[in-house]
């Protein structure tokens, strides 16, 4: 089992800061889970709106950390792929491969608002279609010599991309699907790697899910033994079940807050109460869908989420609501030091 320190920011300016702060604890989050052994960092692409809205260029910072760590994976979840040009994301993320000596992992999805593409200029109702043959592109920039391309959906000239990335034949790419069933068969039809989000649901509505995509890699000749199951949850590990509510409460309603504001949901509706109760704290913790508690609480919960799931790599973030930076450092060290090595 991998484990990841995954950034999804809901940006709090009274306790997280001016910008120039709230990078500054970044960098040392990251610096962190570098000293502390996580596998792998993974900054998520949002726009125009506190949550997430503070990191509109994964590949800023994730250029930023490849300077600064030496072991950890550098990944997106995701770049929203569909809503740019796929050869510029081709272009940063190579340079971000070369930058960390071949660590960078491209993620990809379609993202999770219309606004963003209106703003873009982008097409949101094509931009699931489009995503396999964006993907089909970069790889074929990587991975060849000049090139012209006439799809359904794009076309280039003839061109030449570069650089090429350090990692051959390309960086590994996963692709995000959390309901739909055709997604994940897709993205098993394909040999990606899988991102998912099972704590939307719930993690045994997920599995059957993770299933269609394992079939699919196998229908298709892929190994599954080789292929990551990439799921994220929030996390604070207190000294106790109950100092740990007592802390991150408050913050993690809070960012729940921020989430039901970017589904734009009607405070009053059926919808909105039905969320606001599923993202309750206890629930989360109930259902084993947020990895909150003392040591022993979160070892099991993770222990439940890797046997019901079927994951293979859980990308935890720790900084949610304005969440104070002693105690998300905190939270990651007990994580590390008393967690992980607690885990079947």
């Amino acid at each position: 089992m991998k484990f990841g320190y995954y950034l999804l920011n809901t940006y709090v300016p009274e306790l997280d800061g001016e910008s120039p702060e709230l990078y500054a604890r970044w960098l040392e989050q990251i610096d962190a889970a570098e000293d502390l052994g996580f596998d792998s960092l993974w900054l998520t692409e949002h726009h125009f709106r506190y949550f997430g809205g503070m990191m509109p260029s994964p590949s800023v910072l994730l250029a930023a950390a490849a300077q600064r760590t030496r072991n950890m994976r550098l990944g997106a979840a995701v770049s929203i792929l569909p809503m740019h040009n796929p050869l510029r994301i081709a272009e940063e993320f190579a340079m971000v491969d070369l930058l960390s000596n071949g660590r960078v992992i491209l993620g990809a999805g379609r993202g999770m608002h219309p606004t963003e593409y209106k703003v873009f200029n982008a097409d949101w109702d094509t931009a699931q279609l489009r995503l396999p043959e964006a993907l089909d592109i970069i790889v074929r920039a990587w991975t060849g010599g000049e090139f012209e391309w006439a799809g359904k959906h794009y076309s280039f000239p003839k061109v030449a991309v570069y650089p090429k990335p350090m990692q051959k034949p390309h960086p590994p790419i996963y692709v995000t699907a959390n309901k739909d069933p055709e997604s994940f068969q897709m993205i098993g039809r394909r040999g990606h790697h899988l991102m998912t989000l099972p704590w939307i649901a719930t993690n045994e509505i997920q599995r059957p899910r993770v299933e269609q995509y394992w079939n699919a890699l196998d229908e298709a000749g892929h190994s599954v033994a080789e292929k990551d199951v990439f799921v994220m949850y929030p996390a604070y590990i207190g000294p106790s079940d109950a100092e740990a509510r007592a802390e991150a409460l408050d913050h993690w309603h809070r960012w729940r807050a921020f989430a039901l504001s970017a589904l734009n949901l009607e405070p009053n509706s059926e919808a909105y109460q039905r969320v606001l109760a599923h993202l309750d704290y206890d629930a989360m913790v109930r259902d084993s869908r947020g990895v909150f508690g003392g040591p022993e609480t979160c070892a099991t919960i993770i222990n439940r989420i890797a046997e019901v799931v079927g994951t293979t790599h859980i990308g935890l973030t720790f900084h949610f609501g304005g969440l104070n930076q002693g105690k998300v450092l905190k939270s990651m060290e007990r994580f590390a030091r008393q967690v992980r090595p607690a885990l079947r």
